[in-house]
């Protein structure tokens, strides 16, 4: 995860998108920047059936109307993955349950605990700590993931934060919120390929 620490100090404003549309095979997916956040361009990551977006914190110039980068308190990772036969699970909790489904497996939290966790619609909203908060990019031993399912496609959003008091409780809740709102941006339709040829 070097490449997000490059990202965070590079002042070039290019890269930046208030929202973006991707197609992954048989999908399109539309995510829009929430307030005060910016997609990262140069840092999307597209291979095979996978798509990974990084999102960081920016603010609009007042002079020029443009997006600028700002000192972060955060990023925002969001991973879709396409594979066949999640269809078969009409809610996350049942994707979870799923006897070759390991919630370890899935986020790699080996080393992390879990604090907290609870659904909202079929979202699968987890906070999470580790003890060893010696990392790339510098964040704090506390943050949030969710889980989602979207026909074929499996959503995995992550947020971090730079805060190092796990007393900050004020930060935490703030963290929160960031993920919901991004998780809450994301649009995905199936493409009938046929009708467009």
């Amino acid at each position: 995860m070097s490449f997000l620490l490059v990202s965070c100090v590079n002042n070039q404003v290019s890269d930046i998108q208030k929202s973006a549309v991707y197609n992954l095979d048989d999908y399109q997916i539309s995510i829009k920047s929430t307030k005060e956040f910016c997609i990262n361009s140069d840092l999307t990551q597209e291979k095979n059936k996978i798509l990974v977006l990084i999102i960081t914190e920016c603010i609009k110039n007042q002079n020029t109307n443009q997006l600028v980068r700002r000192p972060i308190s955060s990023i925002i990772t969001v991973r879709f993955q396409q594979e066949s036969g999640l269809s078969s699970y009409s809610k996350i909790s049942d994707f979870i349950k799923s006897s070759d489904s390991k919630l370890n497996n899935i986020f790699n939290l080996r080393g992390h605990k879990i604090i907290k966790s609870y659904q909202k619609e079929n979202t699968l909203y987890m906070s999470l700590s580790t003890k060893n908060i010696s990392n790339l990019i510098n964040t704090g031993s506390k943050f949030w993931k969710a889980l989602s399912l979207y026909d074929d496609i499996l959503i995995s959003t992550s947020a971090y934060g730079f805060s190092k008091k796990n007393s900050n409780h004020s930060s935490y809740r703030e963290l929160e919120e960031k993920l919901k709102s991004v998780v809450n941006s994301i649009k995905i339709i199936r493409i009938n390929k046929k009708s467009s040829v």
